[in-house]
């Protein structure tokens, strides 16, 4: 049994469905949900529903509106939603499916802070759609993760690739990185061999920044974290570093406990304008989970 549950209120089919079976399989006593006002008119359906659910199962809903676009803001407010509201700390159950990665690193940084017992989880759809997310935007260094830079030092820039190439692109030309080190993921699932091609991006790198890659398997038992770890040893030395999880989710999880290892590096992520409202499909069988 968990008491308390976190969630973003998501537009996809496996967010609703994920908080159904999350408050029946942990029996959760209360749910803090956080709505980011910027994505109403997509998420708007879910909400009516997790209320009923909410009360028909008699679980406390406490609702947090945000804006995405603010981070600092967001940053503060989940703060104190962390420091003033959640009273159980025994056992704090993040859902992460729809959480976007921001979200996900400062509900971890505030929940560690305050010695909570941290599970999460991840339900995979069963599809995703054609297109993702569309225009992404400025991308912005996680507050009190932004790292140590030393002066001398050239710039590394690690992206856990995805299926959006004008992401890593966005980045390159934003960090300016004297080598953009792409991780790749691994495997056959979800297209990946066909959405996620080595080649198309290096090609958003051409001309701008030196160029290796490594494969990663972010569903691994550890999610990528000893790959990446050995892969960031081996560079920390010689380079300044830059962190961006645009691949599988559970990717954010990895790439969190490479920064507790290692709190020089910086963590980036990079927001988009437009998504899919069919950005997946379905729910699938099987959760992801783990205490951190």
């Amino acid at each position: 049994m968990i008491d308390t549950l976190v969630a973003v209120l998501g537009w996809e089919d496996r967010f609703f469905e994920g908080i159904k079976r999350n408050i029946v399989d942990f029996k959760c006593k209360i749910l803090y949900l956080i709505v980011f006002d910027e994505y109403m008119n997509l998420s708007s359906k879910n909400l009516p529903l997790v209320e009923k659910l909410c009360h028909d199962k008699k679980i406390k809903l406490e609702i947090f509106h945000l804006l995405y676009k603010d981070p600092i803001a967001t940053w503060q407010r989940i703060g104190l939603l962390v420091n003033n509201n959640i009273e159980s700390l025994q056992e704090v159950l993040v859902d992460i499916s729809t959480m976007p990665r921001e979200t996900v690193w400062t509900f971890f940084f505030f929940l560690r802070h305050r010695g909570a017992n941290i599970r999460y989880i991840y339900y995979k759809p069963k599809t995703y759609g054609d297109w993702l997310c569309k225009e992404p935007d400025k991308p912005r260094l996680l507050y009190k993760h932004s790292g140590i830079t030393e002066f001398g030092k050239p710039t590394v820039l690690i992206i856990l690739t995805g299926f959006d190439y004008d992401r890593t692109s966005q980045l390159v030309r934003y960090y300016e990185p004297a080598l953009t080190v792409l991780g790749i993921q691994e495997g056959v699932q979800f297209d990946n061999q066909s959405r996620n091609v080595i080649k198309s991006h290096e090609e958003e790198c051409n001309g701008q920044t030196e160029v290796q890659s490594f494969e990663i398997n972010s569903y691994s038992n550890d999610y990528g974290f000893n790959v990446l770890e050995d892969k960031i040893s081996t560079l920390k030395d010689s380079y300044n570093i830059i962190l961006a999880s645009l691949g599988p989710k559970v990717s954010s999880i990895a790439v969190y406990k490479v920064f507790l290892a290692h709190p020089e590096i910086a963590l980036t992520y990079v927001p988009t304008k437009e998504y899919n409202q069919v950005y997946s499909m379905g729910i699938n069988d099987i959760a992801i989970s783990g205490k951190f």
